[in-house]
């Protein structure tokens, strides 16, 4: 029996620190189907058992790939059994297998940054992880060594890009936020105590008044 609580009291623990994860950070916003490819992003595709299908480059600008037999396969914006499914079709459509079987594997990925400014205690580039598709400001300033001293947290701006489906640049925009209320809880409604910070935004946080 003792045996059977100290089970019960462990599967517990994992459950509870599973759910303290990133997967579960109401701070983190992660894709819930997975990571999704994009240009840049260094993969390696070979086809099993057929060794001259290999092959292994940066996807391009719009997201394809170079492959024996078949050409340029667009691949962005999905994720890896996705790609796998579409190189395989691709195959099969070809006439070049009947049944073939892709493994795909992501060998880099390209970075994604937020860039910090001013009153922070490391200014620079934040590098998000690759699966993170936006991040609470509060998480990113503090990944970033947090607030130094003089730090006015109460009116940090961030300064966001806005592009067409092309990639062009079309608008800019920057938002006032109140760091140091959203750290206090004192916004009266959930929603309302984050600010999402998405990769390419920059941070820049003033100095206060002594």
């Amino acid at each position: 029996m003792k045996n059977v609580i100290q089970i019960l009291i462990f599967l517990c623990s994992t459950l509870h620190l599973s759910a303290q994860g990133s997967y579960f950070d109401a701070s983190i916003l992660k894709d819930p189907t997975g990571y999704k490819l994009r240009p840049g992003d260094r993969i390696k595709v070979f086809v099993q058992g057929e060794d001259d299908c290999t092959a292994e480059s940066d996807l391009s600008s719009d997201g394809s790939i170079n492959l024996p037999y078949i050409g340029d396969i667009r691949v962005i914006g999905k994720n890896k059994k996705d790609a796998e499914v579409t190189i395989q079709q691709a195959y099969v459509n070809e006439l070049i297998f009947a049944r073939p079987k892709v493994i795909l594997s992501i060998i880099k990925y390209t970075e994604r940054v937020v860039f910090l400014t001013g009153s922070v205690n490391r200014k620079g580039p934040y590098v998000f992880p690759p699966e993170v598709e936006a991040m609470n400001i509060i998480e990113v300033i503090a990944r970033a060594g947090g607030f130094n001293d003089i730090a006015k947290k109460n009116r940090v701006y961030v300064t966001r890009t806005f592009f067409d489906e092309t990639g062009n640049p079309t608008n800019t925009k920057t938002y006032e936020v109140d760091v140091e209320a959203l750290s206090s809880g004192l916004n009266s409604s959930t929603s309302s105590r984050r600010f999402w910070i998405y990769p390419g935004d920059r941070i820049e946080v003033p100095e206060r008044l002594l």
